[in-house]
């Protein structure tokens, strides 16, 4: 991102260096002009059009350097969330840059207690927001509310201050802010199932308090958004994931979504009910994918694509690893996803592999593509998996897929390829176009065409999706992904 003030990360910094020498260091300016409406997008880099609120009589609130807004330690904490309705507006050449992160939305432990019409983050559509380290991250606690409506021509950007101060030199950093957590009051079945109002689970990398009873609940709206260089890892296997849903809702609306460069998953799905359409998923360290816990979604169109360094898989998907047959079952539904992995990638014993079914999940998956991974592309693991499986409650129909090694198992081959609707090809088969389309024409190793015409109206499944005529998550005919995407064609 190219910046047009280069103050941003000077200012921050001394903060930063102030505040080393002895309590919080307040940036907020001494006198407001409160006639300023901070609600209305815009402004010049002299109008302080900073997000403020209100607390106990004293208005607190950014403060305007150049085009950006720099807010103070003190403007959120863990410990001190915002608890008020803010915005944040379009800044021209500029960001929001939140040294110690943002929370919206008091934490609170017992689920009875919590607010459910707590407060809503508004974050208006070419918005940055801005985070300098690993400790800083986006929380949207039980009952508060995000409302990110970005668009094609101007995507919400979540990103590190060094992304947008044009510090990152290598094109595989990550985990350089922690990512964007939003905790919900849907179910999860690590919860008594007999008194969901009163379960209470703790999220990882210290994401806060989520569960509930309710897998109709809203968290608002995330429309047109990137998430960059996020990931952190707060202890041996404890990391923040790009984007992580604790058990949130279906009347959430998710949309045209990407997750760039994270260090650990790149959205993780911790029960709940909550859906998604249109999500990008470039250059992730570990699961592109990952579901858990009772999620029982529907997602259509998800784009993976492994970078050249490091990658786990495009999908790990579990039930719950404490009791396989704990209920409700992980049972989403998934149509029109692509994974491409990378033939160079290597993490440890984990090398770019595909989808990972596993912990007695169940599942319905549909227009399925897989290719190019170093790593087996499928793989059906554990008893309560492989019984789900033979039981129907775990299916997998009109896919392709075209890997190296294209099975782990034979328990696994004999269940995808006793779908008659699947295509199993070999990794010198032509199934991609252009990097990541769905080719128009899907020929095998010796170059002849392959018929993988998807057989079931998924509108019937569900009203959720739109019944097409191609599998994998993006056609020739129609790229979603342009212009509001990054890492596709770097």
């Amino acid at each position: 991102m190219q910046r047009k003030t280069p103050l941003a990360l000077s200012a921050v910094a001394l903060a930063l260096a102030l505040s080393g020498c002895g309590g919080d260091i307040n940036l907020t300016p001494t006198s407001i002009d409160n006639s300023v409406d901070n609600s209305v997008s815009g402004g010049s880099s002299t109008t302080n059009n900073c997000a403020s609120y209100e607390v106990s009589g004293t208005t607190v609130q950014g403060e305007k350097v150049g085009a950006d807004c720099i807010y103070p330690r003190s403007f959120s904490t863990p410990e001190n969330p915002v608890l008020t309705d803010i915005r944040l507006v379009e800044l021209p050449g500029g960001a929001h840059i939140f040294p110690n992160g943002l929370y919206i939305g008091e934490n609170i432990e017992a689920t009875a207690s919590v607010n459910r019409s707590g407060p809503t983050l508004t974050i208006d559509a070419g918005a940055v927001l801005a985070f300098e380290d690993g400790d800083s991250f986006v929380r949207i606690a039980r009952g508060a509310d995000i409302i990110a409506e970005g668009n094609r021509n101007a995507p919400i950007i979540f990103t590190s201050v060094q992304d947008i101060d044009d510090q990152i030199t290598n094109p595989n950093a990550r985990g350089l802010w922690g990512g964007l957590v939003i905790n919900g009051l849907g179910i999860s079945n690590k919860c008594d199932q007999n008194d969901l109002a009163n379960c209470v689970l703790q999220g990882e990398g210290g994401a806060g308090f989520y569960g509930g009873d309710d897998n109709t609940d809203s968290s608002g709206t995330l429309r047109y958004i990137q998430v960059k260089f996020a990931g952190y890892e707060v202890s041996l296997d404890n990391e923040l994931n790009g984007i992580t849903f604790n058990t949130v809702g279906s009347g959430t609306t998710v949309e045209y979504i990407q997750v760039h460069n994270n260090l650990d998953d790149g959205i993780e799905f911790f029960g709940g009910a909550v859906n998604f359409k249109y999500a990008v998923l470039t250059g992730n360290d570990d699961d592109s994918v990952d579901w858990a816990d009772g999620w029982q979604g529907k997602a259509q169109y998800i784009l993976v694509k492994h970078a050249d360094d490091r990658a786990n898989r495009g999908i790990e998907a579990d039930g719950n690893s404490g009791n396989n047959d704990a209920q409700p079952y992980s049972d989403p539904i998934i149509a029109n996803f692509t994974s491409i992995g990378s033939l160079t990638a290597t993490d440890g014993s984990d090398e770019s592999e595909g989808i990972l079914l596993r912990q007695g999940t169940r599942g319905a998956l549909y227009n399925v593509l897989l290719t190019n991974h170093r790593g087996e592309c499928l793989d059906l693991n554990q008893a309560a998996t492989v019984t789900n499986a033979q039981a129907g409650d775990l299916t997998m129909e009109n896919s392709v897929i075209a890997c190296q090694e294209n099975f782990k198992d034979v328990t696994t081959q004999d269940w995808y390829q006793g779908f008659a609707s699947n295509v199993t090809l070999d990794d010198l088969a032509t199934v991609i176009s252009s990097g990541y389309f769905t080719a128009a024409t899907i020929t095998d190793a010796g170059g002849a065409p392959v018929t993988v015409n998807p057989k079931t109206d998924l509108s019937t499944v569900d009203a959720f999706f739109d019944d097409v005529d191609f599998i994998g998550a993006v056609s020739e005919s129609d790229d979603w992904t342009n212009g509001w995407t990054v890492g596709l064609r770097d």
